[in-house]
């Protein structure tokens, strides 16, 4: 059978034997990960933030990450590079966004492929890792971190855009702050929880984020802190009921203070 040709008369082979890339000019891709999780109350959300030790941004903190390698997919790296730099490993992993912004990186032209990681409550970390509260409310965004005196704030404002016949609102986050995140990392956050909050509520995401076992007050406060909102307890308690399963158990719940009974999770 004989070889198609393309409009240069060359095969498949040929065509490959003679490509070169230096035609276009090529980005570098690097990953970066959001780690959230929650403190041991389920009152507050929490980040994992490292402190940049080279330019560009010396000294301001960044979100995990780095460089992809070539033998490597982007989800190989960004396990890579949060088990490098903070200790984590074996971790939930969702692919939130492409960030190409032009200018992103002062360096060269880069892209990063976020990623987002739920964890349960905080664990221990590498020490150049250290967990910040994250807090969104009233047009805010703020990241703190007492023992550091570490304090970043972003306004954040309501946007509209369009693609194609449908409009959407997204936040653009403004520094208000003296210090700010390195590159664009307030971005990726703002990506990561929206995307976040509109798929919880309809999948099994939070069970990452709570213990082997765990009390239905404590999870509906998880649910409640993530989405923002209220939830009513029936309805909570019947959306969640297929997921879980009673051990028999009773254990101390860390937002009642009270007796509680003990759920696991059943996998779907």
């Amino acid at each position: 059978m004989p070889q198609e040709r393309d409009k240069n008369g060359l095969t498949e082979k040929e065509f490959l034997d003679s490509y070169t890339d230096t035609i276009y000019e090529r980005p570098s891709v690097t990953t970066d990960i959001l780690v959230l999780s929650v403190d041991e109350s389920f009152s507050k959300l929490k980040v994992l933030l490292v402190k940049r030790d080279e330019h560009p941004f010396l000294g301001c903190f960044a979100l995990p990450g780095g460089f992809i390698r070539p033998e490597e997919t982007a989800y190989q790296a960004a396990a890579r590079k949060l088990y490098d730099e903070t200790g984590l490993k074996d971790i939930y992993l969702d692919q939130i966004y492409t960030f190409t912004r032009p200018g992103r990186d002062p360096r060269s032209w880069i892209m990063s492929i976020a990623y987002l990681a739920l964890i349960p409550e905080c664990c221990e970390v590498n020490s150049n890792a250290k967990w910040f509260d994250l807090e969104i409310g009233q047009g805010k965004i703020k990241l703190s971190n007492r023992e550091m005196f570490a304090d970043i704030t972003y306004g954040i404002k309501d946007e509209t855009f369009k693609n194609g016949k449908i409009s959407y609102e997204n936040w653009v986050a403004g520094k208000i702050s003296e210090d700010g995140l390195a590159f664009d990392h307030i971005e990726i956050i703002i990506e990561s929880i929206l995307k976040l909050r509109s798929s919880f509520e309809h999948s099994d995401q939070a069970f990452n984020m709570v213990g082997e076992t765990f009390t239905l007050p404590d999870l509906q406060a998880l649910y409640e802190l993530v989405l923002g909102k209220k939830l009513y307890k029936t309805n909570f308690r019947a959306m969640v009921a297929p997921k879980i399963e009673a051990t028999g158990q009773k254990i101390k719940s860390s937002t009642s203070h009270k007796m509680s009974a003990e759920y696991r999770y059943v996998a779907s």
